[in-house]
């Protein structure tokens, strides 16, 4: 399988939704449920866009009046759904799929996030790097590139997209080597 092959499994379709921040926190904030998910990640406390965190994490929120939703659905072709993978080929769509669409958006967002003096929350965990200052105990070399993910400061992501999206969240079937309809890919701007 190679990058050409993988370009014809998906197609991705994107929907922004704003609510005032508040709104937000109220709905789908709750960052003892998050903790929890991010303490069982490799990434706890080695990725300087994960917890653990020097502050409290639910301040950003009250320092914006809105959210902005971008949601992107990764949907899979009728030939990706039916095929059967290895874990390296999963690994390789994966990758090459919902990563390569969430890594396409940040230079987009970044130049949003400028014009409305606000703050990007991407997906997962910083990727910026090939290896994260933290784990060496250094400071970040690049904060401008460095974003929390929604669920790092508390946002329930999968509340998010089924409440705001009216979409079910649907997950790779690892056991069976099979791609399901559609993955999920959530980021947001504070502003």
């Amino acid at each position: 399988m190679n990058l050409e092959e993988v370009k014809k499994l998906y197609t991705p379709i994107q929907t922004t939704k704003t609510l005032t921040t508040e709104e937000y926190k109220e709905k789908y904030v709750n960052l003892e449920v998050t903790l929890k998910a991010c303490r069982e990640c490799p990434n706890y406390s080695q990725n300087w866009a994960c917890p653990e965190f020097n502050y409290n994490p639910l301040e950003k929120w009250d320092k914006y009046a809105n959210i902005e939703l971008i949601y992107t659905k990764i949907k899979y072709t009728p030939k990706a759904i039916n095929t059967t993978y290895n874990m390296e080929e999963i690994g390789f769509i994966i990758e090459n799929t919902l990563f390569l669409e969430r890594n396409k958006l940040i230079p987009q967002l970044e130049e949003k996030e400028k014009q409305l003096n606000g703050e990007l929350l991407s997906a997962g965990y910083c990727g910026y790097c090939e290896k994260c200052a933290r784990i060496e105990k250094e400071k970040c070399k690049y904060p401008d590139k460095c974003h929390n993910s929604i669920e790092s400061i508390g946002g329930l992501a999968i509340d998010t997209i089924e409440g705001e999206f009216n979409e079910e969240m649907k997950w790779i079937d690892m056991e069976n080597g099979k791609l399901p309809e559609n993955l999920s890919l959530l980021m947001a701007i504070l502003y």
